[in-house]
């Protein structure tokens, strides 16, 4: 029997053990795929301890750790060691192997929507390890320009200076009055929205104008704040359900997911 975990905090919202498990019975795989809480990075390491003690096979990582687990990988792949934000572990011959499967996901989401970014202007929301991830795969797709928006001004200003030589054609800086904001996106990477208590302050330094597509990463949305006008409003099921189908590759060493129906998939989130 294989088992596996997603931790992050909060949890209780995540869908990944009811995804995991339709998988596993539809592919007839013996396996257990649990969520779990971490309180706070101060205990990441004996939970990180006692999964090689059990034999874990692999973990999904969620807000807020896609960046503490870093220390604890052996091995990281190419897109993780940029970003340095991982959201899947591979437990297997005594190494850890830490991987970002959100690119290929947000990839994914990018081509199921017809989104076109080349030369685009776009406005990310968040700091955190999934904000990284976006930015690199904007860069790849030859934006014009990243404007950071985060609460997180040390956070928002280590990006910045991470990324510099990585920006190819694209510009990335923080947002300001001189800003482009033709043909713009916005994207949210935080947890905003997840609860109906969050912190919703950031959104007052939000452009009120007319967005060609308002993302959020997020796939469960209790309450919706990004209510400005746009071509487009687009959640993060699809992301959601691709990071988890690398995941299951990763983990069985194989294109295991080619059997399954996104359509299918899709429809467990609705």
């Amino acid at each position: 029997m294989d088992n596996f975990f997603v931790i992050g905090n909060p949890i209780n919202h995540s869908k990944s053990p009811m995804l995991f498990k339709y998988i596993f019975d539809t592919l007839d795989i013996k396996g257990i795929y649990s969520s779990k809480l971490i309180s706070n990075q101060h205990d990441l390491e004996p939970f990180i301890h006692h999964c090689k003690e059990i034999n874990i096979k692999g973990i999904n990582i969620t807000m807020p750790f896609k960046e503490n687990l870093i220390p604890y990988t052996d091995i990281l792949d190419p897109i993780a060691k940029i970003t340095k934000s991982i959201n899947c572990l591979h437990f297997i011959d005594d190494k850890i192997t830490g991987y970002n499967n959100d690119y290929y996901g947000f990839s994914q989401l990018i081509k199921l929507n017809h989104i076109n970014l080349e030369h685009s202007n776009n406005i990310i929301i968040g700091s955190g390890g999934s904000a990284r991830t976006i930015i690199l795969y904007l860069i790849k797709q030859k934006v014009k320009n990243i404007y950071l928006l985060s609460r997180n001004k040390k956070a928002t200003l280590q990006i910045i200076k991470d990324f510099t030589g990585h920006l190819e054609q694209s510009n990335l800086n923080t947002i300001d009055n001189n800003s482009d904001l033709k043909n713009c996106n916005l994207i949210n990477c935080t947890p905003i929205g997840l609860s109906e208590n969050t912190n919703i302050d950031i959104l007052s330094d939000i452009p009120k104008i007319h967005y060609c597509a308002i993302i959020d990463i997020n796939y469960h949305i209790a309450a919706h704040h990004l209510n400005f006008a746009s071509d487009k409003i687009i959640d993060g099921k699809s992301m959601f359900i691709f990071q988890a189908l690398k995941s299951l590759d990763i983990w069985f060493e194989s294109n295991i997911s080619n059997k399954l129906d996104y359509k299918h998939l899709e429809q467990l989130l609705c």
